[in-house]
């Protein structure tokens, strides 16, 4: 069966819809596995169910369709701060927001962040809160219409960023240091990781902001809607 792995120095971004049918989310509960179906179970609100459901039944169709496996045999492991990792690779990681989720690969660390761009309040004071002190003046230089989306897409930088590292959210948003005005934006800092990362961005809905960073040089971004068979 042909494998759709990415090769070194590629990101294969797969985007599919959350928004399944009851016969498809039967399906797609069938794929999951015990603790995931027990995790299902523990969700009372009936929206936030359906929505793990879809999310990690389509994951494991598009790793399994990856890998030329089936997806109830697909097998994780789990980092310290609660990252998945997939039994002989390929790397990847996964995001939802909105009725969309993406799932990044690549043959080395990756993170992906997904959001919907939704109005703010104050986007100063979310700009305050998670920028670092050359990012906030960078944002400051900015004129008034273009900050809500600059603050929108630094969130998605960090969070990626921090997921790529492994650590999550807890690993601190000030601890990610983004170069703003570079074209393309780039990464000072990340923790205290010395290697290389790439920060990619990829716009496929103009709705989203979808953000990748990876270990190592990336040549190519190949984008992909799944529709599972």
């Amino acid at each position: 069966m042909e494998t759709l792995i990415p090769r070194d120095g590629e990101v294969h971004l797969w985007w599919a819809s959350l928004a399944v049918d009851d016969e498809q989310l039967d399906r797609l509960l069938a794929v999951l596995d015990k603790g995931e179906r027990l995790r299902a179970e523990r969700l009372t609100i009936n929206r936030a169910r359906r929505r793990f459901i879809a999310a990690r039944g389509l994951l494991r169709c598009l790793l399994a369709r990856v890998r030329g496996d089936h997806p109830a045999q697909l097998t994780f492991s789990y980092g310290y701060r609660g990252k998945p990792a997939l039994e002989g690779g390929p790397e990847f990681n996964a995001s939802d927001s909105g009725d969309t989720v993406v799932v990044a690969l690549a043959a080395a660390e990756i993170g992906v962040d997904l959001e919907v761009i939704r109005p703010l309040t104050n986007p100063e004071r979310l700009a305050r809160r998670i920028a670092t002190g050359s990012e906030f003046r960078q944002l400051e230089a900015l004129p008034s219409e273009a900050l809500e989306r600059a603050v929108h897409r630094l969130w998605t930088y960090k969070e990626a960023a921090l997921k790529a590292a492994g650590t999550g959210l807890p690993g601190g948003l000030h601890n990610v240091e983004v170069d703003l005005e570079a074209d393309p934006p780039f990464l000072r800092r990340l923790l205290d990781d010395r290697d290389r990362w790439t920060l990619l961005t990829t716009d496929f809905d103009p709705a989203l902001l979808c953000s990748i960073v990876v270990r190592g040089p990336i040549e190519k971004l190949h984008n992909f809607r799944f529709e599972p068979r």
